[in-house]
This record gives C-alpha cells, structure tokens and sequence, in this order.
C-alpha cells in the first residue's frame, strides 16, 4: 500500500512542477478534454446543422428546395417572400432578411441538400403536429412555383416528408 500512495503523490508532484513550468497538462484531465472535444466539433461543423429553432429550420429547408437545382429565381424569391409572410406571420422586412439569412447558411448547399435530417436533428422535437404537415405544405408549394418540380427537387421533398412524418407517427407513453 506504502508503494502505491508513494507513486501516486510523485505523480502528482511531477505534474504539478509541469503545471508550474508552464507545461499544458490540460491533456491529463478526460473531463477537459471532452468538452474541449464537444467545442471543438461544434465551432467547426456546419451552422446550419446548429439551428435549434422550427422557424429557422424549415426557412433553411424550403429556401434549400427552392435553390437545390440552381440559383433562386424571382419567383421563388418572392414566393419564400410571401409564404414566410403568410405562414410565420412576418413582416415583409423580416420575411426578407429571412430569405438572406438561409441563403447565407446554405452555402453551395451541398451538405444541406445531402443530408437535411443534420439540419433538423435540433429543432425536430420542437414540431407540433400542425407544424409538420405545414411545413411538409410549405416545401411543396416552393418546389411547383416553376411548374412542375425537377427530379433533384422530388428526391429532396421526398427526403423532407419522411423525416418530418418518421418521429410524427411513434408512440408517445
């Protein structure tokens, strides 16, 4: 037993002389280092994977359907405009800078438009009934504004729907 309390406190005085040198020991500590970790993968991920709200959520995703097959067009532009009015009871000014704000998330959209179950993984829970099947209404009134909607716009929709359709029908006890 005398070996073992022995060793410990020279390791703790090795790593307290290092602490006092100025050597980072932050390594030593897994309680750190997780968070550190957990920081690290949230500062450097994508921002539109971090929405937590339902509103920005499918402003993204409806923007992200409208903009999958290339770049917004007036009508969808003013579309968005009038939906994001009509539906989350906006002003035209905070309709727009709406607009700006998924635009700007959206990138490329190639990470929203592959995987959009990232960009509702926070904010799904927060969907009522109603909210779903809006917005379900909401991405396919984006996607015929054009006419009929392309193949990469039918694939996408359908990728939505069953996302927003999957956590809807489970059981709640």
């Amino acid at each position: 037993m005398h070996i073992i309390i022995g060793f410990l406190t020279a390791l703790a005085t090795v790593l307290f002389a290092l602490d006092r040198l100025g050597i980072d020991i932050g390594w030593f500590n897994p309680w750190a280092w997780q968070r550190r970790r957990a920081w690290l993968k949230q500062s450097t991920g994508h921002p539109a994977y971090g929405l937590n709200k339902p509103i920005d959520a499918i402003a993204l995703i409806a923007t992200a359907a409208a903009k999958i097959d290339g770049d917004l067009s007036i009508e969808e532009k003013e579309k968005l405009k009038v939906i994001f009015q009509k539906t989350f009871n906006q002003s035209e000014k905070d309709a727009v800078q709406l607009i700006g704000a998924s635009v700007y998330l959206l990138g490329s959209g190639e990470d929203v438009f592959q995987a959009p179950e990232k960009v509702l993984k926070f904010s799904l829970e927060s969907f009522s009934e109603a909210q779903r099947t809006s917005s379900i209404e909401l991405i396919s009134e984006i996607i015929n504004v054009g006419g009929q909607p392309s193949e990469v716009q039918t694939v996408f929709f359908k990728k939505v729907k069953k996302i927003m359709t999957s956590n809807a029908s489970r059981n709640e006890w």
